[in-house]
């Protein structure tokens, strides 16, 4: 039972985290461009 747990479990884990981070990372990216090519003269930067 355990053994087969951790087969299949740790897989599921470690692709379903980096879907998770993948998915972050890209919203976060899709954000950043958005934002700089609609505020190319008002930029929020420092």
């Amino acid at each position: 039972m355990i053994p087969t747990l951790l087969y299949y479990g740790v897989p599921a884990a470690v692709v379903t985290v980096t879907l998770w981070v993948g998915f972050l990372g890209w919203r976060f990216y899709v954000k950043e461009v958005l934002r700089d090519g609609s505020n190319d003269k008002g930029g929020d930067h420092a």
